[in-house]
């Protein structure tokens, strides 16, 4: 059950205001956090080597036994990021011309302005 989670890929921005953990900055691109990881395990691990970074790429090879598939699977695994949007659309705060003002716009919308350019 996915719980309506799906993963974030690695140049997607995060903003996280509280309870940030390895990232010093509030902004973030899901690659950094992904490296921050990398790196503080590799600090801590003392037989760290390039095969370990396949938990951060494209997967470590494995074997996996899974509820419901009657046994043993081999596959890969890998550490991913994941985003769950709210269930109610609630309206961010958009870039305004004037100085101190800010203007709402419902989620939906919130891309269409980057084809015009005016961000």
């Amino acid at each position: 059950m996915d719980n309506g989670y799906s993963p974030l890929r690695d140049d997607e921005v995060l903003f996280v205001d509280r309870g940030r953990v390895l990232m010093s900055n509030p902004t973030f691109k899901v690659s950094e956090f992904l490296e921050a990881l990398a790196e503080t395990i590799n600090e801590q691990e003392d037989n760290w080597s390039e095969e370990n970074e396949d938990w951060f790429g494209d997967g470590l090879a494995c074997e996996a036994l899974r509820f419901g598939t009657g046994g043993w699977q081999r596959g890969k695994v890998r550490i991913r990021l994941e985003f769950v949007p709210d269930k109610e659309l609630g309206r961010l705060p958009e870039r305004s011309t004037a100085p101190g003002r800010l203007r709402t716009k419902p989620i939906e919308n919130i891309y269409e302005d980057l084809d015009e350019g005016t961000y």
